[in-house]
C-alpha cells in the first residue's frame, strides 16, 4: 500500500486462504484411499502433488499463525472502551448464570432479557438497570452485580483453553 499508516492483514489472508484450500485437497487424498491390488495405475498418482501441497499450505499457515502471534499489540484501553460500547450487554450471561442458580433457570432468562431490552430501549448500561430492578437487588448485592459487570473477571473458559494449549505445546516441544 501506499499508504504508511496502512497495515494490510497479510499473514491472516494467507492463513485464511490455506485454511480454504487444505479441505479440497484433503478430499483428493480422499478420494485416491481405494486401491486396487499393488496399486494400480491411477489413484496414487493423484497423492504426488496433493500431499505436498497440503504440507506446504499448513506449514506455510503455521508459520504465519506463528508471526501473527507474536506481533499481537494488545490495547487494554481499547479494549475496555468497545465493550463499554455494548452497555454492559456483553456480560448478562455472567450475571444470568449467577441468578439462575438462585431463581431458577427460566425465571433468570426471562429477568436478564427484560433488563437487557430496557437497557437498550432506555440507552443507559446494564449494571444501572439491573441495579433498579428490586428482583435482582434481592438476589444480588451492588458488589456482586459490580464483579459480575466487571470484564476482568469474566474469562469463561480461557483459563481452561489456556492450560491446554500450553500442555499440548510442551508435549509437542518433546
Amino acid at each position: 500500500s501506499t499508504m504508511p499508516h496502512k497495515r494490510n492483514p497479510v499473514g491472516a489472508a494467507v492463513l485464511i486462504g490455506a485454511a480454504t484450500r487444505v479441505p479440497g485437497l484433503v478430499s483428493t487424498l480422499f478420494a485416491a484411499m481405494p486401491q486396487e491390488h499393488e496399486r494400480s495405475l491411477g489413484l496414487w498418482h493423484a497423492e504426488w502433488e496433493t500431499l505436498p501441497e497440503i504440507c506446504c499450505l499448513v506449514s506455510g499457515a503455521l508459520r504465519q499463525a506463528q508471526v501473527i502471534a507474536e506481533g499481537l499489540e494488545v490495547d487494554a484501553a481499547r479494549m475496555r472502551r468497545n465493550l463499554d460500547l455494548t452497555q454492559g450487554l456483553v456480560l448478562a450471561e455472567a450475571v444470568s448464570i449467577v441468578l439462575a442458580q438462585r431463581l431458577g433457570r427460566d425465571t433468570a432468562h426471562h429477568l436478564l432479557e427484560t433488563c437487557c431490552k430496557r437497557a437498550v430501549a432506555e440507552q443507559r448500561q446494564l449494571r444501572d438497570v439491573l441495579g433498579d430492578d428490586p428482583q435482582v437487588t434481592a438476589e444480588l448485592s451492588a458488589d456482586e452485580l459490580d464483579r459480575l459487570l466487571d470484564p476482568a473477571h469474566y474469562l469463561g473458559q480461557a483459563r481452561v483453553w489456556v492450560a491446554r494449549a500450553v500442555a499440548e505445546h510442551q508435549q509437542f516441544k518433546r
